[in-house]
C-alpha cells in the first residue's frame, strides 16, 4: 500500500474515531405534575454547546462528552426551564429531571424585561408571561418592558419602528438600524421604496411569540447589517394543548388559536398558529381600521437523535391584512385609502451535531421574506378648466394635446368637471438568504475555547410596479418609475468567532471573545459596483462568585467594543427621479374654456457620489451586576458613534429655456376659435395655425429664460454620538406579603452638529430677483437641520442639536402561587428632558428684518439668529464659490440690487424662542396589570394604562408656556384591556 494513503487513513481514522472514547450523559426528562415523559425537550450542555432532544419516552442521550463539570440546561415550551450542574467522570453520567409547568404557581414570575445573566454584553429577555401580562399587540410595544421604557396603549393603527438607546427626531437612522429576526428570519426594510426606516412588525403576530431576547450591547459577528442591535423572537414550538387566546380594548379585538402536535412515532412535531386582529381608530365609528389574519406553520424531526442527531426546522408564515378606510360611511365623498400589508416569509434550517475533535456541529439555514404593500387611493376631482398633466420622460418641450385624440401624449388636457381618481403604488420587496456556520468547542484543562466560521449571503429586491393610476386620462402630473426594474442588492459575508473562557480558580470565570466580520456589497447595474466593509468587535467578561452565605453573592464586570455596518436602503441607492417642468406658453381660453399649455422639462436623475460611503456605528457597551441577599443590581454603559450617516443633498445646474407670453397670440390675428397650437421639441418655438385654413401659420416671439435644474445626490454627514447608562434595581421579594419592588431607568444624551457643505434655494427657484429675472443664485452652507432622508437638505438657522432624558420607572409585583395571581403597579416617570437646536454658524440680530448681527455665542436666549450661507455661486459661474458674508456687506454700501437679491439667501429662527433650551418638568403616570389562572387551563388578564388619567401640567421653559398632560403624548391616555386564555 502506498504510504501517503496509509498516513492519510491513519490520521482520518484518530479524526473519526477519538471521540469514542468520551464519555456519555444520559437521562429522562418527566413532567413534575404527573410524571409523564416529555418528548422533544431541549438538553443543552452551555459550556460546549452540546445538545440533545429527547424521544417519545423522554430519554436523550448526549455522546462524546469530556471529563468535566457542566451546567445542564432543560427546556421545553409550556414547561419552566431547570438548570443542573453535572459532573461527567470516565463512567459518564446520568441525569434525570422533573419540568414544573410554566405558570403563576413557580416562585418566579417576570412582568417586565430582565437581564440575561449568561451573555457577554448587555442583553434582555421577555417571555411569554411578561407579554400575556402586558397583552402586547405589536413586536415593537416590547420597548416598553426595556430599562426605562415607556408605555404605549396597544393598537395596531400605529406603525411604530422598533428602536434601541435611540430617540426621537435624530439623525443617523437609528430605526434602520436595528436588526429584528424571527426565528432567525431577517426582517429587511432595505428593498423598500421612499424610506429608510426600520422594518414594520405589524404584521408579526404578537400572540404566536414564545420569548423575545434584546441586544443593545455589541451583537455576535454572525448578525451584520445593522447599527443599533439585534432583536431576537421565537415563536412557540413544542407539543401543547389547543391554546385559545381573545383580547378586547377600546379600539382592538383579538383572537388567536395555537396547538402544538406530536406526530408520534418518529414523524416530529408540527405546530400551527391562527391570528385575527383588528384595530380602528375611532370607538365611535370603527370603520376606518387595520387588521391582519395570520397563519404561522413550523415542523421540526430529529432523525438519528442517539448518534449525530440531526435537526430539521421548516417554517412558513403568511399574513393577510392592511388598513382600509373605504367601508366608512361618514366618508359622504366616498374618498378612501387602502394599504395591503400581506407578507409571506419561511425558512429551513438543518443542525447537524456531529461532536468530532475537529468539529462539533454544522448549521444550514435558507430563508426568504416577500411583501405585497399595495397602496390605493380614491378621491373625487373637479375643476371648472382643463390643467395640464404632465407624463413625459424625456428632456425637451410638449405641448398639451386632448387625450381623446392621442391618449399616449407627452401632456395631456385633463377633464372639466368632477370625476373619480384611482390611484395605486404597487411596491412588492422581496429578500432571499442563505446562511452556513460551522462551530468547534474544545477544552484545554481550565481553557474552553469555542470557534465558529460562517458565511452569509443575502439579496434584496423590489418586484413592485411603482406609482399608476387605473385611467390615464385622469391621471395628473405624474411620471412612470418602475421598481422592479432596478438591479438587486446583493451582500456577501464571511465572519468568525472565538469565545475563550478559563476558570481562574472556583470562585472566579474569564471570557473573552473577538470576531471579525467582512461584508461585500454588489450592486450590479450601477456605479456603485462593490463595496467592502469590515466589522470587528469584541466582548470581555469577568465573574466574582462569593457564595450563597455572603451579603454578596456575585459580582459580575463586562465590556465589549464593536463596528458594525448599516447597507443602504433603496431610497439612497435609486432614490426617484424628479422632473423640472417650467411653463414655455399658455394660451387663451377657447369656447369650450379649454387652455393650450406648454413645458419645457428637464428630468433630474439621482447624482452617483464616488464618495459615498456605508454608514456605520462604533460602539462600547460596560457593565456590572451585583447580586447580594437583599437586591440584585444591574449597571450597564452605552456609547455609540455613528459614522457617515445618509443625507440627501440637492445639485443645482444652470439651464436655459424658451417662454411665449400669451400676449404674442394678439398679433397672430387668427380667430380664438380656430387657433392650432405646437410647440417645437427641440427649439421650444411655438407655432399658432388657422385650422380655417384662411390665415397662414404665425410664430410667436419668446424671451429666453436662465434658471436651475435639480439632482438629488446622497452624501455622508458628519459623525453623531450617543451615550447612556441603564439601569435595574431588583429588590427580593418580600417573602410575608409576596410583594417585590424593581427600580429600573434610563439616562440617554444625544449629540449631533454636521458642517457638511450642501446647496439650497431657499427661496425657490421661482422667486423674481429685483431686476425681474427669476432667481439666478445658489447658496451652500455649513449642515443641514434634516433628520431624515425623505427630505433633502435644506438651509436652517440650525444644524443640530443636543437631547438628553432621565427616565425612571418603579414596578411593585405581587405574586400569589397558591392562588395563581400577579398584580403589578407600575410607576413611570420622567425625571429631566432637555433638547435643544444649535447653531455654530449664527449671527443675532435684534429686529426681524436685520442682516448684521454679533456672532451667536449657542446661549444666547430669546433673540433672533440668521444663518449666511458660507459660499453662494451665480448662474453664468456655477463652479465659482464666492464668500457670502463679504459680498453681502460689499453690497450693502456699493449695489443695493444685488445686496436685496443676495439677502433672500438669508435664513432666520422663525421665532425669537426657536434656539432657546427646553427643559420639561417632571411629569409622571401609572399603570396597573393583573393575571389570574383559574386552575390549569383558563387565564384572564387585565389592564388599564394611566389609570389615574393624569391632567397636570408640563412646563416648557423654551417658551415659558403650560401643556396639558392630557392628550399630550408625553404619557398614553387612560386605556383599558381584557385578554383571555383557554388551553384545552
Amino acid at each position: 500500500m502506498n504510504p501517503i494513503y496509509k498516513i492519510i487513513t491513519s490520521i482520518l481514522f484518530c479524526v473519526l474515531t477519538i471521540n469514542t472514547m468520551a464519555q456519555d450523559l444520559t437521562g429522562h426528562v418527566t413532567s413534575k405534575a404527573d410524571d409523564k415523559p416529555i418528548a422533544y425537550a431541549t438538553v443543552t450542555l452551555k459550556e460546549n454547546r452540546l445538545y440533545a432532544f429527547t424521544d417519545e419516552k423522554g430519554n436523550y442521550t448526549i455522546k462524546n462528552v469530556p471529563k468535566g463539570k457542566y451546567t445542564v440546561v432543560f427546556s421545553c415550551m409550556g414547561y419552566a426551564s431547570q438548570t443542573v450542574v453535572v459532573v461527567v467522570n470516565a463512567g459518564g453520567a446520568t441525569q434525570n429531571v422533573r419540568l414544573a409547568e410554566d405558570n403563576l404557581q413557580l416562585d418566579e414570575v417576570q412582568v417586565v424585561a430582565h437581564r440575561k445573566k449568561d451573555e457577554i454584553t448587555t442583553s434582555y429577555t421577555i417571555d411569554r408571561k411578561t407579554l400575556d401580562n402586558q397583552q402586547i399587540m405589536t413586536l415593537s410595544d416590547i420597548a416598553q418592558l426595556l430599562p426605562g421604557g415607556k408605555s404605549v396603549n396597544p393598537s395596531l393603527m400605529n406603525d411604530s419602528k422598533l428602536t434601541l438607546r435611540s430617540g426621537t427626531l435624530e439623525r443617523g437612522n437609528a430605526s434602520f438600524g436595528t436588526a429584528v429576526e424571527v426565528d432567525g428570519i431577517r426582517l429587511s426594510n432595505n428593498a423598500a421604496m421612499g424610506e429608510t426606516a426600520g422594518v414594520s412588525t405589524r404584521s408579526v403576530s404578537a400572540s404566536n411569540i414564545e420569548s423575545v431576547e434584546v441586544v443593545p450591547g455589541i451583537a455576535s459577528v454572525e448578525y451584520g447589517d445593522l447599527t443599533n442591535g439585534v432583536v431576537k423572537v421565537k415563536t412557540r414550538r413544542g407539543s401543547s394543548p389547543f391554546i385559545v387566546e381573545g383580547s378586547i380594548n377600546q379600539h382592538t379585538r383579538q383572537i388567536a388559536l395555537h396547538k402544538g402536535v406530536d406526530l408520534g412515532g418518529n414523524a416530529g412535531l408540527l405546530n400551527f398558529s391562527i391570528e385575527h386582529a383588528r384595530s380602528f381608530l375611532d370607538a365611535a365609528s370603527p370603520y376606518t381600521a387595520y387588521q391582519r389574519n395570520v397563519l404561522s406553520l413550523r415542523y421540526m424531526n430529529v432523525f438519528m437523535k442517539k448518534s449525530l442527531p440531526l435537526t430539521l426546522e421548516v417554517g412558513l408564515n403568511g399574513s393577510i391584512g392592511g388598513y382600509n378606510s373605504k367601508a366608512d360611511p361618514d366618508r359622504s365623498l366616498d374618498d378612501y385609502n387602502k394599504v395591503k400589508d400581506n407578507n409571506v416569509g419561511g425558512n429551513i434550517h438543518l443542525g447537524w451535531l456531529l461532536n468530532k475533535r475537529w468539529i462539533t456541529n454544522v448549521d444550514l439555514t435558507a430563508a426568504f421574506t416577500y411583501a405585497d404593500r399595495l397602496s390605493e387611493s380614491y378621491t373625487n376631482e373637479s375643476s371648472n378648466a382643463t390643467q395640464p398633466y404632465i407624463h413625459t420622460l424625456t428632456e425637451g418641450y410638449n405641448i398639451a394635446e386632448d387625450y381623446d385624440k392621442n391618449p399616449s401624449a407627452n401632456i395631456i388636457l385633463g377633464p372639466t368637471g368632477y370625476w373619480y381618481l384611482s390611484g395605486f403604488n404597487d411596491s412588492k420587496p422581496l429578500n432571499y438568504s442563505l446562511k452556513m456556520k460551522a462551530n468547534w468547542s474544545k477544552a484545554f484543562g481550565k481553557f474552553r475555547n469555542r470557534l465558529f466560521v460562517g458565511g452569509e449571503w443575502t439579496s434584496s429586491m423590489n418586484r413592485g410596479r411603482g406609482t399608476y393610476y387605473a385611467d390615464m386620462r385622469y391621471a395628473p402630473s405624474w411620471r412612470e418609475y418602475r421598481y422592479d426594474a432596478l438591479p438587486s442588492l446583493n451582500n456577501i459575508a464571511i465572519y468568525a468567532e472565538d469565545k475563550l473562557s478559563m476558570d481562574v480558580n472556583e470562585r472566579q470565570n474569564a471570557e473573552l471573545t473577538a470576531g471579525i466580520r467582512e461584508d461585500i456589497t454588489s450592486v450590479p447595474g450601477s456605479e456603485y459596483g462593490s463595496v467592502g466593509s469590515f466589522s470587528p468587535r469584541m466582548n470581555a467578561r469577568y465573574v466574582f462568585r462569593f457564595g450563597q452565605n455572603s451579603w454578596l453573592n456575585s459580582m459580575t464586570l463586562h465590556a465589549g467594543w464593536g463596528r458594525s455596518v448599516k447597507l443602504p436602503s433603496f431610497q439612497v441607492l435609486y432614490p426617484s427621479p424628479s422632473y423640472r417642468d417650467m411653463l414655455a406658453f399658455a394660451s387663451t381660453s377657447d369656447a369650450d374654456n379649454r387652455s393650450y399649455y406648454a413645458y419645457y422639462t428637464y428630468p433630474s436623475m439621482a447624482r452617483y457620489n464616488a464618495n459615498l460611503k456605508w454608514q456605520r456605528a462604533d460602539q462600547w457597551d460596560l457593565g456590572v451586576e451585583w447580586r447580594t441577599k437583599i437586591v440584585d443590581v444591574s449597571l450597564s454603559f452605552f456609547r455609540s458613534k455613528v459614522s457617515n450617516p445618509y443625507m440627501a443633498t440637492d445639485v443645482y445646474t444652470p439651464f436655459t429655456y424658451k417662454y411665449t407670453s400669451p400676449a404674442m397670440l394678439q398679433r397672430s390675428g387668427i380667430a380664438v376659435a380656430d387657433r392650432r397650437f405646437s410647440i417645437d421639441p427641440q427649439t421650444g418655438i411655438v407655432t399658432v395655425s388657422d385650422a380655417s385654413g384662411v390665415k397662414s401659420p404665425v410664430t410667436l416671439g419668446y424671451e429666453e429664460r436662465n434658471t436651475y435644474v435639480t439632482n438629488t445626490r446622497y452624501v455622508n454627514a458628519d459623525a453623531l454620538q450617543r451615550y447612556g447608562l441603564e439601569w435595574i434595581v431588583d429588590f427580593k421579594q418580600i417573602k410575608t406579603l409576596r410583594t417585590q419592588v424593581r427600580l429600573d431607568g434610563k439616562y440617554y444624551h444625544y449629540k449631533a452638529q454636521d458642517e457638511t457643505l450642501f446647496a439650497d434655494v431657499p427661496v425657490g427657484l421661482n422667486t423674481r430677483q429685483s431686476d425681474g429675472r427669476l432667481y439666478q443664485y445658489v447658496g451652500y452652507y455649513r449642515g443641514g437641520a434634516a433628520t431624515t432622508t425623505n427630505y433633502t437638505a435644506n438651509a436652517s438657522a440650525s444644524n443640530g442639536s443636543v437631547s438628553g432624558q432621565v427616565d425612571l420607572n418603579a414596578t411593585i409585583t405581587t405574586h400569589i402561587p397558591k392562588i395563581r395571581l400577579i398584580v403589578a403597579l407600575r410607576l413611570e416617570s420622567s425625571l429631566y428632558a432637555f433638547s435643544r437646536a444649535t447653531s455654530s454658524r449664527g449671527y443675532v440680530v435684534s429686529s426681524g428684518n436685520e442682516y448684521f448681527g454679533v456672532p451667536y455665542d449657542g446661549k444666547t436666549e430669546n433673540q433672533t439668529v440668521i444663518v449666511y450661507p458660507e459660499y453662494y455661486s451665480t448662474w453664468d459661474a456655477p463652479d465659482v464659490l464666492i464668500p457670502f458674508a463679504e459680498k453681502l456687506r460689499w453690497a450693502e454700501t456699493n449695489d443695493r440690487g444685488l445686496f436685496n437679491d443676495l439677502a433672500q439667501l438669508v435664513v432666520r429662527t422663525n421665532y425669537p424662542y426657536t434656539l432657546n433650551p427646553n427643559r420639561l418638568s417632571a411629569y409622571w403616570s401609572a399603570n396597573l396589570s393583573v393575571t389570574k389562572e383559574i386552575g390549569r387551563h383558563v387565564s384572564v388578564s387585565f389592564y388599564a394604562n394611566n389609570f389615574f388619567n393624569t391632567l397636570s401640567q408640563v412646563h416648557s421653559t423654551q417658551t415659558g408656556l403650560e401643556t396639558s398632560l392630557f392628550g399630550s403624548g408625553y404619557v398614553p391616555s387612560f386605556y383599558y384591556g381584557l385578554s383571555l386564555r383557554l388551553k384545552i
